[in-house]
């Protein structure tokens, strides 16, 4: 059925991960590009723990990554968990429990697979990625990179110290050797592919995607944000900001 001219565009605000992620992870182009996940249980905490050596701990439900727990196998009887600002040594037999001491009983979790992410001045960071869709085409108007307040952060929420700073600039200053200008065309790629998956599963005007580059130059999905907070981006690169608000006043007009 035709929208009603004048009339506003569906959209739905999709706050589950797992939901989310699904149609991404079953894609056969874009599973490439999605890190291993599961529901987290114990059963699948040691599959995810034997084929990854860092692993992460995740609500299904949950902003600015609270609640998140990082996993680092240090050897075959000891693993490093870290939350928040806390780090502690635990035995591998007892990891579960512990883990389970930390969780919300109300809430669904799921375990995913660690990306060992590009680093800018030592710093890991991500790539918030803001695509709208003003006139029934996907478009990239806001990119910023977040780099972590430090060497061992457990995430890269701006809530949790992280900086926002220029993706252009946190990619052409990646420590790593990687083809700079692929990665670049890649992670703006990516982003559109993603964008039109989801939109074909879920009705979407506008989506916040955190993609990750791993030391090699490769581009990963981390997670969809359907109702992104772009608050303090405007500074990072004007003239995609004006882009972004010229697609906001088209899609107010439906």
């Amino acid at each position: 059925m035709k929208e009603r001219r004048g009339a506003p565009l569906k959209h739905n605000v999709i706050r589950s991960k797992m939901k989310k992620g699904y149609p991404l992870m079953t894609d056969p182009i874009l599973s490439s590009h999605f890190p291993d996940t599961d529901w987290f249980q114990e059963s699948s905490l040691r599959k995810m723990l034997r084929n990854h050596t860092a692993v992460y701990i995740k609500p299904d439900v949950g902003r600015k990554g609270n609640g998140v727990i990082r996993l680092k196998r240090l050897n075959r009887y000891e693993h490093e968990i870290s939350h928040g600002e806390t780090t502690i040594i635990c035995p591998s037999k007892k990891l579960y429990s512990e883990l389970t001491k930390m969780l919300n009983p109300k809430k669904n979790y799921l375990v995913q697979q660690g990306i060992d992410l590009a680093t800018y001045r030592k710093r890991p960071f991500d790539v918030r990625v803001v695509l709208q869709k003003p006139l029934n085409t996907w478009r990239a108007t806001l990119m910023s990179a977040k780099i972590a307040p430090n060497e061992s952060s457990v995430v890269t929420n701006v809530a949790k110290g992280a900086k926002d700073l220029n993706v252009y600039k946190a990619i052409n200053g990646i420590d790593q050797s990687v083809n700079r200008p692929e990665v670049l065309r890649d992670l703006l790629d990516v982003s559109h592919q993603i964008a039109q998956k989801l939109d074909s599963v879920f009705p979407l005007r506008i989506l916040g995607l955190d993609m990750g580059i791993d030391k090699k130059g490769k581009v990963w999905f981390i997670e969809a944000n359907t109702k992104p907070d772009n608050v303090g981006l405007e500074n990072i690169d004007r003239k995609l900001y004006r882009k972004y608000r010229a697609a906001k006043k088209w899609m107010r007009k439906g």
